[in-house]
């Protein structure tokens, strides 16, 4: 059985079959933004989307790839978190920024870094060839799956690392509950 010419020839209009959201205006006007929304949004109920990724790949046992989008503060830079039997260890690379260009604030358990490195300024106009050295804001806001103790924080800068140490607070070894 064959097609002739005439009906190969007819156009053929898709049928709608699910209308289009009302709200999807909102959805189009969030353009590239959809995902970091999406976090922040996580952020305001509690769910750190980085802890879950890390422990999803500590579960399956491979990486999954990771998406470092620019914040409203600066670009999400990557960073390690090391867990030891007292504390974490935030490893994160800042080359080029200087230790008075960094700040280091908890909010309630939430850890927040910001940096910016400067670009250079030339005094007299240059031919590059290539310049890519700019001005760069980093940013990044950790929550910690367990208490933490802010108040005892360290942090040191060597060769371009930043890292913190952030103190584990210890639980009681027991809490008796009185039963009324």
């Amino acid at each position: 059985m064959g097609f002739s010419g005439e009906a190969m020839a007819a156009k053929v209009e898709p049928k709608t079959i699910v209308e289009k959201p009302s709200d999807w205006s909102m959805i189009e006007a969030a353009g590239d933004n959809i995902l970091e929304r999406f976090r922040e949004d996580m952020r305001e109920i509690g769910v750190d989307l980085e802890l879950f990724q890390s422990r999803m790949e500590n579960l399956i046992g491979i990486p999954l790839p990771r998406v470092y989008l620019p914040t409203p503060k600066g670009m999400a830079t990557p960073l390690d978190i090391e867990e030891t039997p007292t504390d974490y260890l935030v490893h994160m690379n800042l080359p080029g920024v200087p230790k008075e260009l960094i700040g280091i604030k908890f909010h309630d358990q939430s850890l927040e870094i910001e940096a910016e490195a400067k670009a250079v300024k030339e005094t007299e106009k240059k031919h590059y060839v290539l310049h890519e050295r700019r001005e760069t804001e980093y940013y990044r806001r950790l929550n910690f799956p367990m208490p933490v103790a802010p108040e005892k924080t360290e942090a040191k800068l060597e060769h371009g690392v930043l890292t913190v140490t952030v103190p584990k607070l210890k639980p009681a070894k027991e809490l008796r509950v009185p039963l009324t």
